[in-house]
Order: C-alpha cells, then structure tokens, then sequence
C-alpha cells in the first residue's frame, strides 16, 4: 500500500485515460462513484452522481476535481485531447449532405402532401425554422419533418420537437438532415420549437402547424414569418 484517498461514496468503477489501450497514460485516474444521488440538487428526474478526478503522478494522490455525472457509472474511457483535437472537423458542408430528404437553402423548403403524407422539407438556422407556419395538415395524416441543419460551423446543433409526438425529439448536427414522424390526433394549432440551445434568440426559434379536421377542405399553405413581411 502506497498511499490512500478518500473518495465519496462507494467506487463504482476506475477509469486511467487510456486504460484499455498498450500503453495508458498514467497521470490521472477518474473514481466514478455509486450511491452518490444526495451530494448534488436534483434538476429533474434523473439525479447526478458523483466523479472526482485525481492525479496520481507523485508520491501522494492529490484530488484535482469533483463533478456530477449524468446517471450512474459503470464504465468511462478517456484519451488526451490533442488525439481529437487534431481529428476533429470544424466545418460540415452541406454539399457533402446526401440524404435524400435533405433541403439545402431556405428557398428549397416547402410542403408536399402525398395521399395522408404530408412531407414538411423543413431548415434550422439561428434562429429559426422555414417554414414556421404551416396549414392544410388533417387527423389522420402522417407528418414528416425532414429537418436539414443549415448551420456548418461544428457547435451549432438544433433541435427539433413538437407536442403531441410519440417518439424522442431530434438533435440535427450542423449540415445535417434528420426525419421525425408526427400524426396528430385531434384538431388544433401545434407548436414545435428548437431543443437545443443555439443562440442568444433560442427561445424564439419556434414555429406552428394547424391541424385540421378529417373531412376538412384546407390546402397546404406555409410561410417564414418576417418583420413587415407575410407569409406564403
């Protein structure tokens, strides 16, 4: 026994960045902790328990950090940063987007209906979506949001969700297009709006989409609000 540290409370797993790897780096190791639910305020319905990072270079163990950690831990693995950082992309280009759903401008966004499919070829810029006001939707159709992150810079992700949807909402990393399926139930104006927070002007990225009974006779009509302006 060389030298002992206190950690809190009960050591699930330890982590050496690089432990899995021939040749690990030795100076830190990271205790994930169990039973640790009480050391920090609950933010919702799923607690933080606790981390703490240690430096084990000399001597003596020397506890450089304590931080939550989203669920309970059972394994972590780390690298040095400059392995990523070298490898890391900076800019995601849209051209190099080949799904098929994609809509790579503004003036590309439109919907489309097919039958009871009503295909919403949607984009996400700071900060908002187009289109964002969106009629002719009825019970009973399928709705596709086919969201394309217009943004290219590598920290501008967007979310996308709106109430009434039975699966998760979206997380759209920049340059990227992602389809989310909505089939509203009853009539009504729906709002849907980012998850994600993407610039000072987040809360206001938002839209609406009127849902319309089943024998109704509404066309499609969607629009980008603008100040002064009017939508389509």
């Amino acid at each position: 026994m060389v030298d002992r540290i206190p950690v809190y409370y009960s050591v699930g797993h330890l982590c050496i960045p690089g432990g899995d790897s021939r040749k690990p780096w030795g100076k830190y190791l990271i205790a994930l902790n169990k039973i640790t639910k009480d050391r920090y305020l609950p933010t919702g319905p799923e607690l933080c328990h606790a981390a703490q990072l240690i430096d084990i270079t000399g001597d003596k163990m020397k506890m450089l950090l304590d931080f939550p950690t989203v669920g309970e831990p059972h394994y972590a693995q780390a690298i040095p940063a400059e392995i990523l950082m070298k490898r890391s992309a900076k800019i995601f280009k849209l051209e190099e987007n080949q799904h098929p759903y994609a809509t790579k401008s503004e003036k590309e966004a439109r919907v489309e209906r097919k039958g009871n499919e009503v295909h919403i070829y949607m984009t996400a810029i700071r900060s908002h979506f187009t289109p964002d006001n969106i009629e002719g939707v009825k019970v009973g159709d399928k709705v596709y949001f086919h969201v394309t992150n217009l943004e290219q810079d590598w920290d501008i992700p967007h979310g996308f969700a709106i109430i009434g949807a039975d699966n998760a909402e979206l997380l759209v990393m920049p340059g990227q297009t992602k389809t989310l399926l909505w089939k509203p139930e009853k009539p009504g104006v729906y709002p849907f709006y980012c998850t994600d927070f993407c610039s000072a002007l987040h809360q206001e990225m938002q839209g609406y989409i009127r849902v319309s009974p089943r024998n109704a006779n509404v066309k499609i009509s969607y629009g980008t609000y603008k100040e002064g302006e009017s939508g389509q």
